[in-house]
């Protein structure tokens, strides 16, 4: 599905994030199935280059257990500060697949993420969003006028580097992913490219010298 993929284009060494970068989150919940989380910085200002620099993918994670995983990370991100390298003490908040809001019963996985501090908004669903991801995957991962691109993706996000270059086309539905794929990772990228068009905050990340 995505010709534009390179390895050598678009996985790079992990590095300190710089605190003028914006810095979200978006996941794709799952229980029996991988739940994935991924965790992206845009270079807004200078290279307008959206950085995917943490994953987790686990399977038969509880609200609780992936709120803590992800809190973790959260407070562990290497932000750069002119030289000096701190771990984030800034709150973030992300888009998760919306079916993750969906009452089981006991409430939602969504909410109880939310009381526990992961403060996610529901990404849009349907048929013309979907399309909209699978866009912005392709525009991102195209070279540039400059021989740039505009996503790049630390080594260590093993699973979305797997999953990517993988993706194959629908032979009935030319226009979206094979579902035979795994396609859980690609379906966080999509709700985090696309965050736009959700209302959310992201943290902006600037320190006091």
């Amino acid at each position: 599905m995505f010709e534009e993929w390179g390895y050598s284009k678009h996985v790079i060494e992990p590095f300190p994030i710089p605190c003028g970068y914006d810095l979200f989150r978006a996941m794709d919940d799952g229980f029996r199935a991988p739940a994935c989380v991924l965790w992206l910085a845009h270079d807004r200002d200078y290279s307008d280059t959206i950085y995917v620099i943490a994953e987790i993918y686990a399977r038969q994670q509880t609200p609780e257990m992936l709120a803590k995983a992800i809190r973790q990370i959260d407070n562990s991100l290497p932000i750069d500060i002119g030289g000096e390298v701190i771990a984030n003490d800034m709150p973030l908040h992300g888009i998760i697949d919306s079916a993750a809001f969906s009452n089981n019963g006991q409430g939602s996985r969504g909410d109880e993420m939310n009381r526990l501090g992961c403060r996610w908004k529901p990404a849009e669903k349907g048929w013309n969003s979907r399309l909209a991801g699978i866009s912005a995957i392709h525009q991102r991962l195209a070279t540039r006028r400059d021989g740039t691109v505009g996503l790049k993706i630390f080594k260590t996000c093993r699973n979305l580097i797997r999953e990517l270059p993988a993706l194959v086309y629908d032979t009935r539905n030319p226009e979206d992913v094979d579902p035979s794929c795994a396609d859980h990772a690609f379906d966080c990228l999509r709700y985090g490219l696309t965050r736009h068009k959700t209302t959310i905050r992201v943290a902006r990340v600037r320190y006091a010298m």
